[in-house]
């Protein structure tokens, strides 16, 4: 039972369990998506029932696990908001969601309005969409969760929710990708009972869709994240293995393959210049998608139906239209997350930092601070930010973030065992993320009137460190103090 404890706890733990399931529930979706769409007009209901089975069988385990882990957060006396770990709280939403949806498409929606459709009229139902944009929040529990915490890199649990929202986000827009309806290929059995301008129309916007969407994930995983080598070919290879499922076209799982390496050497190549590269690896993952998948295409015994000409401006057009949108979340992302943050950064706190080691206010701003370690929008807010010597350009979430971090391992490296044990405690729960309040309790092999007599002591030891650090900074500032 311990085990099971520390496995709903450990926050690292909960990400990897997720991602499993997650990675069930996708891989479902992509195997009932094959039974929809490989036979033209007809559904195969074996296939359909088999993924229909895998994404309710990951999905009822999912839920049972953050049930889980719900209860133990609640026992342990954490708020609703906070039992689970970072991140996963929107998880479970989405789960619930999800099962609503699912229980609203087989009651009402189906019966009411048919289910044998297939195509769009089966993918684009209400309770489907639903049922999608739930997935996508439950693939990205892990990647938010990491951000929370502040890592800097992205592990392989990372990269796998990383891969699987991309995957949701292609399954959303599979009746427009190039790896599942091949329009420039001269053998694609549609081309023969479409016009000629229809396969160029669809060939062409299928290509343009799917690079903007690869581009965008790849910049926005290398700005949040520092990526080892192969982190963009592991994430584009993996989302193109699903694809491939939908219609087996496996023979051009090399063309995302190819761009994850290209994104990969690019990354590497431009980590001896300052900054991390936006606009340009952009437009290297738009072109090397739209060259690999030309190429794809023409050493096929069949060839391209497409001139020349038309391949080459539809990489040049996936190019620019791949670059610009670099620019442009560069340019406008950052403004679009802080914007919303600046009129309650501006306004006063509602409570003040006090000198006065008998204030009430100090231990709960202390302790508010510690709750808001990884989410450095609300720590910015709060009063501590404010504290003199703090940055005024914008930084302050960040220095306050490493004061607190390096406060509470001096306690925790302290001389006096009293200290240590309170400096250990909220290293433990605030820092790493060990667990909840009981499972340190027994890592420190403490009584429960011990545990919270220490770790109220740790917050007056942090609020102490802290008077001493600004007096210091406010002694350098103005020498004649």
């Amino acid at each position: 039972m311990k085990f099971l404890r520390r496995l709903v706890e450990d926050p690292r733990a909960v990400d990897s369990i997720v991602v499993v399931l997650a990675t069930w529930i996708v891989l479902g979706g992509y195997v009932a998506a094959y039974a929809y769409v490989h036979d033209p007009g007809r559904v195969l209901l074996p296939v359909a029932q088999t993924g229909q089975t895998i994404v309710a069988a990951a999905w009822s385990l999912l839920a049972l696990f953050l049930f889980a882990g719900l209860a133990v957060g609640l026992r342990s006396g954490r708020a609703w908001n906070q039992a689970l770990p970072d991140g996963q709280t929107g998880t479970l939403v989405a789960a619930l969601v999800f099962g609503a949806a699912l229980i609203v498409d087989n009651a009402f929606w189906s019966p009411a309005f048919g289910s044998s459709g297939v195509g769009l009229e089966s993918l684009f139902t209400p309770p489907h969409l639903v049922e999608i944009a739930s997935v996508a929040v439950i693939a990205s529990g892990p990647v938010r969760a990491a951000t929370r915490r502040g890592e800097a890199q992205a592990s392989a649990v990372t990269l796998t929710s990383a891969a699987l929202l991309l995957s949701v986000l292609t399954f959303a827009t599979q009746f427009a990708h190039p790896l599942i309806d091949p329009w420039a290929a001269d053998d694609y059995q549609f081309r023969n009972s479409a016009l000629s301008w229809v396969g160029e129309n669809m060939g062409t916007a299928a290509l343009l869709a799917q690079t903007a969407i690869l581009a965008g994930s790849g910049l926005l995983l290398n700005s949040a994240f520092k990526l080892r080598p192969g982190s963009l070919t592991f994430v584009f290879g993996l989302n193109g293995v699903l694809v491939c499922v939908t219609k087996g076209n496996f023979h051009l799982l090399p063309v995302p393959i190819v761009t994850g390496i290209a994104a990969d050497a690019w990354v590497a190549w431009s980590a001896r210049r300052p900054g991390r590269p936006s606009a340009s690896i952009c437009a290297v993952i738009g072109g090397t998608f739209a060259t690999a998948y030309m190429a794809a295409i023409v050493l096929r015994p069949a060839g391209s139906a497409w001139g020349p000409s038309l391949w080459a401006g539809v990489i040049i057009a996936s190019t620019m239209l791949s670059w610009l949108m670099g620019r442009l979340l560069r340019a406008g992302l950052p403004a679009a997350i802080t914007a919303p943050y600046r009129p309650l950064a501006e306004e006063p706190a509602r409570e003040r930092w006090s000198l006065d080691p008998d204030s009430t206010a100090r231990e709960q701003l202390v302790r508010s601070a510690l709750d808001d370690l990884g989410t450095p929008e609300a720590l910015g807010r709060s009063a501590l930010a404010q504290l003199p010597g703090m940055s005024r350009t914008g930084s302050a979430a960040a220095e306050l973030r490493a004061l607190l971090v390096d406060v509470i391992g001096e306690l925790a490296s302290s001389q006096a065992p009293r200290d240590a044990e309170s400096g250990h405690l909220l290293l433990d729960y605030y820092v790493k993320k060990v667990g909840s309040h009981d499972v340190i309790m027994e890592r420190l092999h403490l009584s429960r009137p011990t545990y919270y007599r220490r770790l109220h002591h740790g917050f007056e030891l942090v609020a102490n460190r802290l008077d001493e650090w600004s007096v210091s900074r406010m002694t350098l500032n103005d020498p004649a103090l």
